[in-house]
């Protein structure tokens, strides 16, 4: 029968009703109602950042991208910048909530239906994109809904980011763009979808780079290929050369890349410019930012290079692409868990679905021609952007959306493999794409459902009274009593920036006699949990779990009365001898750490204060901090800190577990450079003074051997030595082995080696306390012949530097 000529406009465009009346399911049986007043599960912590991000957004701040405002020194502005990423993301989402004012539940939705938009529009690129590709609206369609049907896809789709469904959609507007280049030879409209791309997010890059080179490989064969007269190499190569400069895809990679420097060049010259002209280029924060994440800071380097070693990496990013393959409706999941609970059932088996869709998607562009290039490009972009996480990050979840061109390519694959000897497939898979669909989204708003009916992280009744707050807190001065709030406020603090934006934040999280003496100079409200906190002064009388104060209410001279006592302690002697010398004097007395400087000045008040405790048994630490192997107390003197007679005195708390070491100073915040540091034992400081002193009046006499550090032979102990010395020194290693005068002595367990080896760190045992460093390590109690020693890198067992000497007889005397 033939169709007339409105039926087939119909059936042309029934495929794309079609996946509209899917995407229209995730925003019903997403609940996305329900979540008028509460974050998706786990979502809180992102969202809240990037919806700060967005409201600071604005010509008043030179177009800063910053998550949270504080005070600095002298009152100035001290922000926490975040430029590493393009602005087009947080100026859309900017544009999107700006209309609902000081609405926090109109916006967080707002923000929400943006995300859900942006997913929609990722879906119908994706559908678009394949249709050219294969010239079938069925087996587009029936490609497109399954592979948006997994758990990531389905999970991440609503959170407020930059990173995940917005950088989707930028992607397969770039990969919509690259279609209609290879066919049609559009290449300007390649070019502005690239532009607009890459305003949005970085994550284009690794679509970019298999794209350019296949395609500047595939010239390069042709020209190299080519007649050319007399068929001689040397002009094929030059053909094969001008063919190159002449190329569009370099023309395209040279474009992207110029402009994507311009991009991070604006935000950085923001970063400049609000962070003072005093701030050496190196130490911006998002300069700072791409060393740790190219491995080029050694401390980060070496946490990251543990968490993404090839094994995890291997079987981590095969199990997501396993989960990205498998639509949710057909997963094994545990409804009514949290993510990080349902996200890694059946681990292995998701492995080997990973490799096998992986490998399959490899394998079947040897039996294509035609349309190769574009779905190798689609299946390379995600593997790319996973290599490239290896070498710059941490696995997070959210990295498996961009995974999603390997099930669009495999479904489109199977269905096109086949479709030959059983023409009905592609009938039939169309129609089961739909409800696939239908019921992974119904299955994952379950999911989402009963986390709230468990009572998982909503925060309906915290944006409720920090809703009371609007209008009264911007552009003052808030000090938020973090370890007062509910814990899931404390764990997701960045949602609170974006409750109090364009306020001047401070989140206090440990409890140190209230805000200090200085609160009510630098802060016009307190933000606490505690209802009774300044009762009197209470200006949210209704609401029922974050209340607000004002700081008229704090007795500044109670508070400035117990800084007063610890000072008259510390300069009238009670406290004795510090424990180390810098540019404070460190106290270690009543449970805390006090710091001491005689005639201070603005500067010496400026910047953080870090104390690293170090526990004798690491199970004292909590479970996320025993990794580390250290609790952080950090302080910021306008907070925690008294000026009487022009001397400075600050005060840290200090846990009650027993306590091996510390180690304290400044640092610029915002930069992570050490103004100055110290790093002492608490059992053995008057040993360390005692080792320095005897060491300048030289009671040791010459080092017995010199290296980085002098190296110094006493009677019962090596001491190690160095001035001036720098934090950088101490991070290496130590090793010393003894070789005795008679092997017997030696352990049985170390009698075939020769010597004893008593390898130490310096946090364990030693001091860098006024510019300088000594470490000292005990003699064994027999007759030593010879010492080696030095400092090597842990886990390369390459040697920065060693010396070797006689050694003396044991402690015992003999």
């Amino acid at each position: 029968m033939k169709l007339s000529a409105a039926s087939r406009r119909v059936r042309g465009w029934l495929p794309a009703l079609l996946l509209l009346l899917a995407m229209s399911t995730v925003y019903l049986f997403g609940d996305s109602w329900g979540r008028l007043q509460n974050y998706r599960h786990g979502h809180d912590w992102n969202s809240g950042k990037n919806l700060a991000i967005a409201e600071n957004l604005s010509p008043a701040h030179n177009f800063l991208m910053f998550i949270r405002e504080r005070p600095g020194p002298g009152g100035a502005p001290d922000y926490e910048p975040y430029n590493r990423f393009p602005i087009g993301s947080y100026a859309l989402i900017k544009l999107v909530i700006l209309p609902f004012g000081d609405n926090l539940s109109a916006k967080l939705y707002a923000g929400q239906m943006l995300m859900l938009a942006m997913f929609a529009g990722a879906e119908v690129l994706a559908y678009l994109s394949l249709r050219r590709i294969i010239a079938s609206r069925r087996i587009a369609f029936a490609a497109t809904l399954p592979a948006f049907s997994s758990y990531y896809i389905l999970y991440f789709n609503d959170m407020i980011s930059n990173e995940i469904t917005m950088d989707l959609f930028a992607v397969l507007l770039v990969f919509h763009g690259m279609t209609i280049f290879i066919q049609e030879g559009r290449f300007g409209q390649l070019l502005a979808k690239t532009g607009l791309a890459l305003l949005i997010g970085w994550h284009v890059y690794a679509l970019l780079l298999p794209f350019i080179v296949l395609g500047l490989g595939g010239e390069t064969i042709r020209a190299l290929q080519g007649n050319t007269p007399g068929n001689r190499v040397v002009v094929r190569i030059r053909s094969a050369a001008a063919a190159l400069i002449r190329s569009r895809y370099l023309r395209l990679g040279l474009t992207a890349l110029v402009f994507g420097l311009a991009v991070l060049g604006f935000g950085l010259a923001n970063e400049y410019a609000a962070l003072g002209d005093g701030t050496p280029f190196r130490e911006l924060p998002t300069i700072r930012s791409i060393e740790r994440r190219t491995g080029q800071n050694e401390a980060y380097s070496a946490y990251r290079a543990e968490l993404v070693a090839w094994g995890t990496f291997l079987t981590e990013n095969f199990r997501r692409i396993g989960q990205t393959v498998l639509p949710y409706a057909v997963t094994v999941h545990s409804d009514g868990l949290p993510y990080a609970s349902s996200a890694k059932p059946l681990s292995l088996p998701y492995v080997a679905v990973g490799i096998a869709a992986a490998g399959a998607c490899l394998l079947g562009m040897l039996f294509l021609r035609r349309r190769r290039m574009l779905l190798a490009t689609l299946v390379l972009s995600g593997l790319c952007w996973g290599i490239g996480m290896r070498f710059s990050t941490a696995l997070h979840n959210f990295e498996a959306v961009f995974y999603v061109g390997i099930p669009l390519v495999l479904f489109m694959l199977i269905l096109v493999g086949l479709r030959r000897r059983l023409r009905w497939l592609p009938n039939v898979a169309a129609a089961a794409a739909l409800p696939v669909f239908i019921l992974s989204a119904y299955q994952m708003g379950q999911t989402e459902a009963q986390d709230r009916v468990l009572g998982v992280d909503t925060n309906a009744e915290a944006i409720s009274d920090f809703q009371e707050m609007q209008g009264m807190t911007p552009g003052k001065g808030v000090y938020v009593q973090l370890y007062e709030l509910a814990p899931y406020l404390q764990d997701v603090y960045h949602i609170i920036d974006y409750y109090l934006a364009g306020s001047v934040i401070h989140l206090g999280e440990k409890p140190i006699a209230g805000c200090g003496p200085l609160c009510g100079q630098y802060f016009d409200f307190v933000i606490s949990g505690n209802r009774n906190l300044y009762p009197d002064n209470l200006l949210t009388p209704s609401n029922r779990e974050v209340f607000l104060f004002d700081t008229g209410a704090i007795n500044t001279a109670a508070l400035t009365a117990g800084y007063r006592a610890v000072y008259d302690a510390v300069t009238s002697g009670v406290y004795g001898a510090p424990v180390a010398r810098a540019e404070y004097d460190l106290f270690i007395a009543d449970g805390k750490a006090v710091y001491y400087k005689s005639g201070c000045g603005a500067a010496d008040t400026a910047h953080t204060f870090f104390l690293h405790t170090m526990p004798y048994d690491r199970n004292d630490l909590t479970v996320e901090r025993r990794e580390a192997g250290f609790d952080n107390y950090d302080i910021d003197f306008m907070y925690h800190g008294a000026v009487f007679d022009g001397n400075c005195i600050a005060i840290a708390p200090l846990p009650d577990y027993s306590i091996a070491s510390i180690r304290t100073g400044q640092y610029v915040f915002g930069v992570g450079r050490d103004v100055w540091s110290v790093a002492i034992p608490l059992d053995r400081p008057l040993e360390y003074n005692a080792a320095v002193s005897a060491i300048t009046a030289g009671d040791y006499g010459e080092p017995a051997g010199r290296g980085v550090f002098d190296v110094y032979l006493g009677e019962t102990e090596v001491v190690y030595y160095k001035d001036p010395c720098e934090s950088d020194d101490t991070r290496a290693q130590f090793f010393l082995h003894f070789i005795p005068a008679d092997d017997s002595d030696l352990p049985p367990e170390r009698q075939g080696a020769g010597f004893d080896n008593r390898d130490f760190s310096f946090t364990q045992s030693g001091a860098l306390t006024g510019g300088r460093c000594v470490a000292i390590a005990r003699l064994p109690d027999y007759p030593v012949a010879r010492i080696r020693t030095g400092q090597f890198v842990s886990g390369e067992g390459r040697r920065i530097w060693a010396v070797e000497f006689a050694g003396k007889g044991g402690r015992s005397g003999r």
